[in-house]
C-alpha cells in the first residue's frame, strides 16, 4: 500500500477517535443551557492561523524558488485560510440556549433561530458530519454538532419529550 494512503487512513481513524472521546467529554457540560465549542474548535481556527502566517512570512520575506515552491505556498495558505475563517465562525460566533420551553441557536452561517420543543417535528443524526438536525414546524432545521458543549443534555430533553433520535 501507498504510504501516502497508508498516512491518510491512519490519521482519519485518529480524528475519528479523538473526536469521539472529545464528543464524549463535552457532552453533558453545560452552564445554565449554554451551547458554544470548547477549546477543541478554537484550537482549531489558532492553528490554521499560525500555518497561513509562517507560509505568508515565507512567501514575502524570504527568497523562495519562484517557479517551484510558490504554488504550494499559496494553496496552503488559501486553504488553511479557508480553515482559519470557518473554524473562527464556529468557535467564536456560534451560540445557543436552550431550557424547558426551547432552544435559540444562532451561526453565522443560518442566523438565529428561536423554537419551542412542543413544534419539534424529528431529530435525525448525520453519522457523516457529526451532527444532529432538529427540524422544526414550517421547515426550520437546527444542526447541533456533537463538539457542542451540552449537546447531550439537549437529547437527553428531547429523548424525555418521547421523540426518537434517528
Amino acid at each position: 500500500m501507498d504510504s501516502g494512503v497508508l498516512s491518510g487512513i491512519i490519521g482519519g481513524v485518529i480524528a475519528v477517535v479523538f473526536c469521539s472521546i472529545v464528543s464524549a467529554k463535552v457532552s453533558n457540560n453545560s452552564k445554565n443551557g449554554q451551547l458554544k465549542f470548547g477549546l477543541i474548535v478554537s484550537g482549531l481556527f489558532w492553528s490554521c492561523l499560525s500555518i497561513v502566517l509562517v507560509c505568508s512570512y515565507v512567501v514575502l520575506f524570504t527568497s523562495i524558488n519562484q517557479e517551484r515552491d510558490f504554488l504550494p505556498l499559496l494553496s496552503l495558505i488559501a486553504g488553511f485560510g479557508i480553515a482559519a475563517i470557518y473554524s473562527f465562525g464556529e468557535a467564536y460566533k456560534v451560540r445557543g440556549k436552550f431550557n424547558s420551553e426551547g432552544i435559540e441557536f444562532h451561526t453565522p452561517w443560518t442566523g438565529s433561530k428561536n423554537e419551542k420543543w412542543s413544534d419539534l417535528e424529528s431529530v435525525k443524526f448525520n453519522g457523516t458530519a457529526n451532527w444532529y438536525t432538529l427540524t422544526f414546524n414550517g421547515g426550520s432545521k437546527i444542526r447541533l454538532s456533537a463538539l457542542l458543549t451540552g449537546h447531550g443534555l439537549v437529547l437527553d430533553h428531547i429523548k424525555s419529550l418521547g421523540y426518537a433520535i434517528k
